[in-house]
């Protein structure tokens, strides 16, 4: 499960807030939660919405030819675009639907 560990770095390295900060450790805490779910729900709608491969051939390594597709396929990397793309996003703060849900359910509960 590489894929999560990328984005729970992505999640642990992202700014946070000042006023968020401001409110302590637990507050800080639930930010990064919400920051989690915009991350998973971001990585799902890119899997959805992008092709595996730039010429949409799939994973057809045994193929011959050598064409784009085997290129990117056998790219060391486990990481796809989508992945990428979410990390990316995360990592500079997310698209603000974290900080929507946070302020949303900061009272929820007290």
């Amino acid at each position: 499960m590489s894929g999560a560990t990328g984005i729970s770095a992505a999640v642990a390295g992202a700014s946070v807030p000042k006023a968020i900060r401001d409110e302590g450790a637990d507050a800080v805490q639930g930010f990064r939660a919400a920051l989690s779910f915009e991350s998973m729900l971001l990585k799902q709608m890119l899997t959805e919405a992008l092709p595996e491969s730039p010429t949409g051939a799939g994973e057809e390594e045994g193929s011959g030819g050598g064409g784009e597709g085997s290129a990117f396929t056998a790219m060391p990397t486990a990481v796809s675009l989508p992945e990428t793309v979410a990390e990316a996003v995360v990592g500079a703060g997310g698209l603000g639907l974290a900080a929507e849900m946070y302020s949303n359910f900061q009272g929820v509960g007290r």
